[in-house]
C-alpha cells in the first residue's frame, strides 16, 4: 500500500511540478485544522502558510480546505490527498530514520579485503571488539590476493583493504600505516641448535629453504633481499599458505622465510625460532588502503579509527 501511495504523490509532483514542501505545509494545516497552529509547528509565518496553501490549490486546480470560524476543514478531495500524503510522509520518515540509524553506527556492512593469515593473527580481535559494541553491523571479508582485493576496492566492491604496503600504490589510493613487523628466517629446534648465529646470508642459502609462491609479496621481498646482496637461491618447495609453510618448517623440512607477525604464535610457544642473519632481514609494514575521494560510511570510519588507535604502530 505504501508503494502505491508514494507513487501517487510522485505522479502528482511530476504532473504538476509541485514542490514537496507545499505538501508538507498542506499536511500540517490539515493535521492542525488551523493555519495559525500549523504556522507555529512549521516555524513559518501565518501569511506564508496561507500563501503556500493557495499556491497548492491553484497548481492542483482544486479546493483543499473550507474556511470556518474555528479554522479549516478538508474538502472531499482534500481528505483523499491528505491520506495519501500522510502515508507517504510516514515512508519518508522511515527512510530518514534508517539513514540516521545508519550514520549512528547501529547497522550496516563493512567490506574488507585482507589475507586469511592477517585476519586470524591480527584483525579478528578488532572485529570481535567492534561486534560487541555494534552487534547490528556485519562484516563482509574477502580473502583474495592483495592485488585482487585492491582491484575490488577500485571497483567499489570493498570499503578498505588491509595488507602489507604495496611496492607501487595507484594515485587514486590512500595508504595509512598501522602495524610494523619484520621478515625472518625461522627454523625448528633441531635446525636452531646446529646453526651458528648470526649466520651470513651467503651461508643460509645453502640450507633447504621454504618459500611462498612467486606471486606472494613475502617471496618477492626475499628475492629482492637476496638480489641486493648479490645472491640467488631456489626452493625445493613453494607453499601458498604462510601457516602451512610454518607447519613444514616445524617438522624440519627446511628453513622458512616469513613475517614475524605470522610466526608469532609458533615463536611464543617455542615451536620455531628466529635465525639471526648478517645482514639483518628487512622490515615490513602493514596498513589500511582506501580509495581517494570515495565516501566511506561512518561505521567503516569508526572501525578504521578503532584499529588506528589500538595499533599505535605495534612492532612485532
Amino acid at each position: 500500500m505504501y508503494a502505491i501511495t508514494f507513487s501517487y504523490v510522485i505522479i502528482l509532483m511530476v504532473n504538476y511540478m509541485i514542490d514537496l514542501e507545499l505538501y508538507k505545509i498542506f499536511y500540517y494545516v490539515a493535521l492542525c485544522g488551523n493555519i495559525t497552529k500549523a504556522s507555529v509547528k512549521l516555524n513559518i509565518s501565518q501569511p506564508a502558510v496561507t500563501k503556500h496553501i493557495k499556491n497548492l490549490e491553484s497548481s492542483l486546480g482544486v479546493i483543499l480546505f473550507v474556511r470556518t470560524r474555528k479554522g479549516v476543514v478538508l474538502t472531499p478531495i482534500g481528505k483523499k490527498i491528505f491520506m495519501n500524503i500522510k502515508n507517504s510522509l510516514a515512508i519518508i520518515k522511515n527512510v530518514e530514520d534508517d539513514v540516521i540509524q545508519f550514520k549512528n553506527n547501529n547497522c550496516g556492512t563493512i567490506r574488507i579485503g585482507v589475507s586469511t593469515s592477517l585476519v586470524k593473527l591480527y584483525l579478528i580481535d578488532f572485529i570481535n571488539v567492534f561486534h560487541n559494541k555494534y552487534p547490528n553491523v556485519s562484516f563482509d571479508i574477502s580473502t583474495d590476493t592483495t592485488k585482487k582485493n585492491i582491484e575490488a576496492l577500485e571497483n567499489g566492491l570493498l570499503d578498505i583493504v588491509i595488507s602489507k604496503k604495496p611496492h607501487l600504490l595507484d594515485k587514486d589510493l590512500s595508504y595509512k600505516k598501522i602495524l610494523e613487523s619484520s621478515y625472518e628466517f625461522v627454523v625448528n629446534k633441531q635446525y636452531y641448535d646446529k646453526i651458528t648465529q648470526p649466520i651470513k646470508l651467503s651461508d643460509i642459502v645453502k640450507y633447504p629453504l621454504l618459500f611462498q609462491k612467486k606471486d606472494n609479496s613475502t617471496y618477492k621481498s626475499l628475492m629482492n633481499f637476496l638480489s641486493d646482496n648479490k645472491l640467488y637461491t631456489s626452493s625445493n618447495i613453494n607453499i601458498g599458505s604462510s601457516s602451512l609453510l610454518l607447519d613444514f618448517v616445524k617438522i624440519g623440512y627446511g628453513i622458512g622465510y616469513t613475517t614475524k607477525l605470522y610466526a608469532f604464535k609458533y615463536l611464543e610457544d617455542k615451536e620455531l625460532f628466529v635465525v639471526k642473519t648478517i645482514p639483518k632481514t628487512p622490515k615490513v609494514e602493514f596498513g589500511i588502503i582506501t580509495l581517494k575521494n570515495n565516501i566511506i560510511t561512518n561505521i567503516c570510519l569508526e572501525f578504521i579509527n578503532l584499529i588506528e588507535k589500538s595499533s599505535d604502530i605495534i612492532e612485532n
